[in-house]
């Protein structure tokens, strides 16, 4: 398994996004007011996103993984700019995992 990474630029329904792998790194869910914030510092370089906080489930025959992710899906005009918005989005994540971490005994 190699190292996971903390956002990736991705894109669904033909649209760009950025997925934030926020449970990996912290060990729980991205709150309401983290959510807000996160939108908030998005609008001063966009003019409008959506950001969908959700729980995947994913299962195999040997493998059971419960991940929380927190996606955000960019508008047409934001096309193009996901490396740019990318580090904004990382240096969210990184505050929101520094301030409140979960940490769950093996």
């Amino acid at each position: 398994m190699s190292d996971p990474t903390l956002v990736f630029q991705g894109e669904r329904e033909g649209r760009a996004e950025l997925v934030v792998n926020f449970g990996v790194f912290s060990g729980r869910e991205a709150t309401e007011a983290e959510i807000y914030r996160l939108a908030q510092s998005l609008l001063e370089e966009i003019g409008s996103v959506e950001i969908i906080s959700e729980h995947r489930y994913e299962f195999d025959s040997e493998v059971e993984a419960t991940v929380h992710q927190v996606r955000v899906h960019l508008p047409g005009s934001a096309s193009g700019r996901e490396g740019q918005l990318q580090p904004l989005v990382e240096d969210w994540a990184q505050d929101c995992i520094g301030e409140r971490r979960v940490i769950i005994p093996s």
